[in-house]
Parts: structure tokens; C-alpha cells; sequence
């Protein structure tokens, strides 16, 4: 990556679709950009030699888009590049039958600074 990680953490779950991310305009987040949004509460890794915490597993949950920037925070949906119509599949932050859950407190990171990179970020 070429441009300065942006980090933050999931601050508000506004509704099934719409997340808030405890970064704006302040901290060099823009309209388009796409965000990875991971679990914090994975296992804790241990050195087994000398007991010491090196970490915890984290595992992305889903990404996000950003549509509305305010100078302390940013808006975002979800989407998954799919090869609908429209490119976007909207997945629902709800707990249901395979649903994804996210939490206020969840880590985010900047994974594409523009909508330019969508396709080539997607896996």
C-alpha cells in the first residue's frame, strides 16, 4: 500500500445496511473508500515458552463502503462484489441464519482509498 492506514473502530450500528466508522474527514477518509471490518474478540495467542500474550486472531467480517464523510466520523454499507446487475450485494449486519454480526468496538481498516479499486480488491 502506497497511502498512510487509516484505523478506527465500528462506533455506531445505525441499521441492518448502514454502519458508523469513528473516522472523517479529520483523518483522510473519503467518499468511496472501502473499509475491512474485523472481529476483535478472536483467540488470544500465546508463546508457549514464555507465556507471554503476542496477539489475538482477528478475522474480517465484511467490508464497506463510505458514502457519507463528516469531519469525526464517516457513514458506510455493507457490499460483496457479486455479478449482479448492479455489482453489489447488500448483506445485513443482523445475527440470523448466516448473517454476519457486527459490534460497536469492532476494528476497521482501509483497504482501497477509492471506488477505482473495488474489482481489484475483491477475492
Amino acid at each position: 500500500m502506497t497511502w498512510a492506514a487509516i484505523t478506527g473502530q465500528v462506533a455506531l450500528v445505525e441499521d441492518d445496511y448502514t454502519l458508523v466508522i469513528n473516522r472523517g474527514r479529520d483523518a483522510g477518509v473519503r467518499s468511496g473508500m472501502i473499509f475491512a471490518v474485523h472481529s476483535t474478540s478472536g483467540p488470544v495467542i500465546t508463546d508457549p515458552e514464555s507465556g507471554r500474550e503476542l496477539g489475538r486472531l482477528s478475522r474480517e467480517k465484511l467490508r464497506v463502503r463510505v458514502f457519507d464523510v463528516q469531519p469525526l466520523f464517516a457513514r458506510a454499507h455493507t457490499f460483496v462484489e457479486t455479478d449482479s446487475f448492479h455489482g453489489l450485494l447488500q448483506v445485513p449486519f443482523v445475527a440470523s441464519d448466516g448473517a454476519v454480526t457486527i459490534d460497536v468496538g469492532d476494528s476497521v481498516e482501509l483497504i482501497h482509498r477509492d471506488a477505482a479499486g473495488i474489482h481489484a480488491a475483491a477475492h
